[in-house]
């Protein structure tokens, strides 16, 4: 198969799940949740000591470099600019998890949030006891990729989700 013939078929096949999402979206009314991060490419890909070593983790245009990340992890257990959007729901009903940041995060329903897969992002995080669901690869972590959308449905009041990469990135479904 020619390079032209995959990205074709890579580029219609992100055009159909996207637009399985508009439609989820529109027809159902559903919620949407932004995925967001801010990571710089340049440190995010780099090894040590300006990055994390883990080789190409980052396709974004943030700004944040791997040190700063670090440091406000350090500083304050979460890195504000990655975060869920909203990170509360007024009410139930279904979701479209939409990663519009540069790395790939999860979108993980949890019965109670805790860690995610990364040691020590869980540490540095305050979250040294990981949630059992981002363990159990049959049930647990749904991954996004940068641009890459998630349909959730049968969402009910009380409902959590979290990242099980970046533990901090949280929301939950309020009781009615």
């Amino acid at each position: 198969m020619t390079r032209v013939t995959r990205l074709t078929i890579a580029t219609g096949l992100a055009l159909a799940i996207t637009g399985v999402a508009a439609r989820l979206t529109a027809e159902d009314s559903a919620q949407v949740v932004q995925v967001r991060d801010d990571c710089d490419p340049a440190t995010f890909n780099a090894g040590p000591p300006d990055g994390p070593g883990l080789g190409h983790i980052c396709d974004g245009d943030g700004g944040t470099t791997f040190g700063e990340f670090i440091a406000e992890l350090q500083a304050t257990q979460v890195a504000e600019k990655w975060r869920f959007n909203p990170d509360r729901m007024s009410e139930p009903r279904n979701i479209v998890a939409q990663n519009r940041g540069g790395e790939t995060h999860s979108f993980t329903k949890v019965k109670q949030f805790g860690g995610g897969q990364v040691d020590v992002l869980n540490a540095l995080s305050g979250n040294p006891v990981p949630a059992p669901e981002c363990l159990l690869p049959s049930v647990g972590p749904t991954f996004l990729g940068p641009g890459e959308s998630h349909a959730v449905g049968g969402v009910m009041g009380g409902d959590k989700f979290q990242c099980c990469i970046h533990p901090w990135m949280r929301t939950t479904v309020r009781k009615r």
